[in-house]
């Protein structure tokens, strides 16, 4: 069972908005629309070679609970379509443009009903087999990719709207086994007077056929995974109350696309791998978003980012996702 989360260390970072973005992947990508900030604009795709190359990460040492939480973010999924806006801490609307392609996909239709997984069938993907897809259990078959804003970051591996080159677990100091997801770079400044938060991220869907589907995860009580690194990071939990339709969700408004986190808080990443907890039943979404009066439904989960805010030099380990 799950730690109970500490109270570690909370950030204010920017106006305490966080830009989405989503998704693609090899056989299958999807991708957002941009969030919050003026001519943000952003494409998902699935990172070049093996994650994480060329930068070293901390070492592994002791494990220790943290607070988690952060907005979420939806991936918009099928051809290039103009993003939802999001919003900022004054309520006014960013705009941009997704841009990027897609090819394949792990279904062909989203299943209806939605696909669901018993009690007993808790992985979503230790990364030990070694692709870019979570572990074919619960009826689960989405895609880890990397997603990135237009506002000068990066990441390593790059985001491949194309689906030619897709992310694929490192094995550098993973934590219980020999794979894990690698991601390293820098995100730009933001600039609050043109209200621009930059951001990179991690992430993948529950289900997708091209786009996000929705997943059933009804059976379980929160999902929790390890993590290292040497920044701040965002976990995003979306859901079809909080995506735009375009990321397989029913919202609509420039309240949309805030997701759910613990208690609206963000995890401070250590060089000790953590584990880090997401109990649907706190989850909360930030003060902007219409998440923030929805509670989680878990019956309608979509997909799950790590996200790393704006003014960062970031090298992060993620590890062992499973539901409880």
């Amino acid at each position: 069972m799950m730690n109970a989360l500490q109270s570690t260390k909370w950030l204010a970072l920017g106006l305490g908005v966080y830009a989405l973005a989503t998704l693609a992947c090899s056989a299958e990508a999807s991708q957002p629309p941009p969030q919050e900030g003026a001519n943000n604009e952003s494409v998902g795709g699935k990172g070049n070679g093996a994650a994480g190359s060329g930068t070293a990460l901390p070492s592994a040492g002791t494990t220790t609970n943290l607070p988690s939480a952060g907005t979420t973010a939806n991936g918009t999924g099928g051809t290039p379509a103009t993003g939802a806006a999001g919003t900022a801490a004054t309520g006014t609307a960013g705009t941009g443009t997704a841009t990027g392609g897609q090819s394949g996909g792990a279904l062909t239709t989203c299943p209806v009903p939605p696909a669901a997984g018993t009690a007993t069938e808790l992985l979503i993907d230790d990364l030990e087999d070694g692709d870019n897809g979570v572990s074919k259990v619960g009826g689960r078959s989405g895609y880890w990719y990397t997603y990135l804003d237009a506002l000068g970051s990066t990441i390593v591996p790059k985001p491949d709207p194309a689906g030619a080159s897709p992310l694929v677990p490192g094995s550098t100091m993973c934590h219980g086994g020999m794979k894990c997801v690698l991601i390293s770079g820098t995100t730009a400044m933001a600039d609050e007077t043109e209200m621009k938060y930059p951001y990179a991220g991690v992430g993948f869907d529950f289900s997708n056929a091209k786009k996000p589907c929705v997943y059933n995860g009804g059976a379980y009580t929160g999902i929790k995974f390890w993590a290292r690194g040497d920044v701040p990071i965002t976990i995003k939990l979306n859901t079809a109350a909080t995506a735009t339709p375009d990321g397989g969700g029913t919202c609509s408004g420039d309240g949309c696309n805030g997701g759910y986190s613990p208690m609206g808080a963000d995890v401070v990443l250590t060089p000790e791998w953590q584990e880090i907890t997401i109990p649907f039943a706190t989850a909360a979404g930030p003060a902007w978003a219409i998440a923030s009066t929805v509670p989680l439904a878990k019956a309608s989960l979509l997909s799950l980012q790590v996200q790393i805010p704006a003014g960062q030099t970031y090298s992060i380990a993620l590890d062992d996702f499973t539901f409880y």
